[in-house]
């Protein structure tokens, strides 16, 4: 329950060490979604991990400082600024702006780059003021990834010891993680060892296991991101798997519609190419049939509606110029479309923050690809303005459910509004500056490096295609893709709508067609180690569910960010 409207009036002053511990911890977690994201195409809320960290930091050094002690609400200021720097990946790093630079052949440029986040980002925080009133009010909107933040802060402040077992559990993972990959830093891969008769072009030959990508690539961040994805999504990704690289791979490769590579390589270079068109019909299809269903389900009483004041239109009537000024100077878009991406962020901002108070999923998948087919329609045939418009539209949508979240955990731990939304700016301005310095750095060529064995970024090969294949037409696709495509939706349209019709005891069986198509543009190998890691967990919580109820996510969480940080530094020094 919320504070009482008494309490509430004695607010505390803003808390400049929590800013600043929340600055400090974004600018290291920022790496975690960078990495995660050019690798899997996911990244994760980190609010949870961002409390458990500031709370062990300033409730073991508190002395040491000569300092106060560390309170549940400068929790809830800290974690929100580090979410906030998190969540900046939506404003376009690992998705439209790489797929924008690649199309066009232009170069990395860093201080507009940084000003475009920014500005998306502070848009998505306007939608979210507005929507703030009815959006804590609403006990029909529970926002669960809220409610989850703010149950956590208040179990480590009335639970202390607990939640110093779940930082030591977490600590000793970030340790023996970064310490195995500095120690050994060379990458193991153990083939799985069978071959596949080839047929058609490759009559007489054989495709290995290791042509197609299944071998063993020991990963702990892939293992960790399975747990926590889940059995159904690690299942769903590898039955994906199976039948773009096992099924499609060698039957393309025989009709000759994609060439094979090197006898003793990975032919994932050789065949992305094909497999992105089903697998982007897949996700396509499934999330926006999703979305759809949820809105459709939604009764009237419950949508958000936005509740405008002052401050929001102030806030607005600065942004508007600004971000049409972005477009029209950083990427020569017409007048007519840059201001029309404004309004259309608002809605599906809306939109978004609906699925995300009743489900918890953030549809920004279907809202990317349904921005970038809006545009299309506006401006056909300009690849630029479909890409850049829809990266306005989604990114603010993105960061306004980022912080909808936060503010809902706000509210129940009785925070300031208006000090949450100073904690996110500060987190957004931290955020956009670090990862795309860590962005430029790492990725100085996304041309060469993106969409390849090492970083798949599938959130680019996803935007590209799309743009390509909206503004170029279906020329673009090559002409036996197109029915794979077909079928793909098909498929994933009728399987999003099964619920409707079975018992419910059957919805768990459904695979996700979101996470299968997710299969088709990574390499094999990555399925593989997400798969297995989730079928650990799930043993796991059957053998012993109350320590892994405790333990299992600070473990996965730990694993995740060191071998994030250890991949960016190891990849930056191999540069130098």
């Amino acid at each position: 329950m919320p504070i009482s409207t008494s309490h509430a009036m004695l607010q505390p002053p803003l808390s400049i060490r929590a800013i600043i511990t929340g600055i400090l911890f974004g600018s290291v977690l920022t790496i975690c979604n960078i990495y995660m994201g050019l690798k899997v195409g996911w990244t994760l809320n980190l609010s949870i991990l961002a409390a458990l960290l500031g709370f062990i930091f300033w409730r073991s050094n508190h002395s040491m400082f000569n300092a106060n002690k560390w309170t549940l609400i400068e929790s809830n200021i800290q974690q929100t600024t580090t979410s906030a720097a998190c969540s900046t990946m939506a404003a376009g790093l690992i998705a439209p702006i790489p797929a924008y630079l690649i199309i066009t052949d232009s170069p990395f440029e860093y201080w507009p780059i940084v000003i475009w986040m920014i500005a998306i980002s502070l848009l998505g925080v306007c939608v979210a003021s507005a929507l703030r009133p009815v959006m804590v009010n609403n006990p029909r909107l529970p926002f669960p990834a809220g409610i989850a933040t703010a149950e956590v802060i208040k179990d480590i402040f009335d639970n202390g010891q607990e939640a110093k077992k779940k930082i030591t559990a977490l600590l000793i993972a970030i340790t023996l993680t970064l310490s195995h990959r500095f120690l050994f830093p060379g990458s193991i891969k153990l083939s799985l060892g069978f071959s596949i008769p080839g047929s058609g072009a490759l009559t007489g030959t054989s495709i290995s296991a290791k042509n197609l990508g299944f071998m063993l690539e020991p990963s702990y961040m892939l293992l960790a991101f399975g747990s926590i994805i889940g059995i159904r999504s690690a299942f769903s990704i590898l039955l994906g798997c199976l039948i773009a690289w096992v099924g499609l791979g060698p039957y393309i490769l025989g009709q000759g519609w994609e060439q094979a590579g090197p006898v003793d390589a990975s032919w994932f270079d050789y065949l992305i190419d094909w497999l992105i068109w089903p697998g982007v019909s897949l996700m396509l299809a499934s999330s926006l049939t999703s979305t759809l269903l949820i809105l459709f389900k939604t009764k009237k009483q419950n949508w958000l509606t936005l509740n405008w004041h002052w401050q929001e239109y102030t806030f607005l009537a600065i942004l508007t110029p600004l971000i049409v000024a972005l477009q029209i100077t950083f990427f020569d878009i017409s007048l007519f479309a840059a201001i029309l991406a404004v309004p259309l962020a608002f809605i599906f901002a809306v939109v978004a923050a609906q699925v995300v108070g009743e489900t918890g999923i953030p549809p920004m998948g279907a809202l990317g690809k349904l921005s970038q087919l809006s545009f299309a329609l506006i401006s056909p045939g300009n690849v630029t303005t479909n890409l850049m418009t829809a990266n306005v539209s989604a990114g603010a949508a993105a960061q306004a459910t980022d912080l909808l979240n936060d503010l809902k955990a706000g509210y129940l731990l009785g925070t300031p509004p208006r000090q949450q939304f100073i904690a996110q700016i500060c987190g957004i301005i931290t955020g956009c500056l670090v990862s795309a310095a860590i962005f430029m750095v790492l990725i100085p060529n996304p041309a060469t490096q993106l969409m390849t064995e090492q970083w798949p970024a599938p959130g680019v090969a996803i935007w590209k295609s799309i743009a390509i294949a909206l503004t170029e037409g279906l020329e673009a696709i090559p002409q036996s893709a197109r029915y794979a495509m077909f079928v793909g939706m098909i498929a994933a349209t009728i399987n999003e709508l099964l619920p409707l019709i079975l018992k419910e005891k059957w919805h768990q069986y459904l695979p996700s067609m979101s996470a299968m198509g997710l299969a088709f543009v990574l390499p094999a190998q990555i399925s593989i180690m997400l798969f297995i890691g989730a079928l650990l967990a799930w043993a796991l919580r059957q053998l012993a569910p109350k320590w892994s109820q405790r333990f299992i996510l600070a473990i996965a969480a730990g694993c995740i960010a060191g071998e994030s940080i250890a991949g960016v530094l190891g990849s930056l020094l191999q540069l130098m």
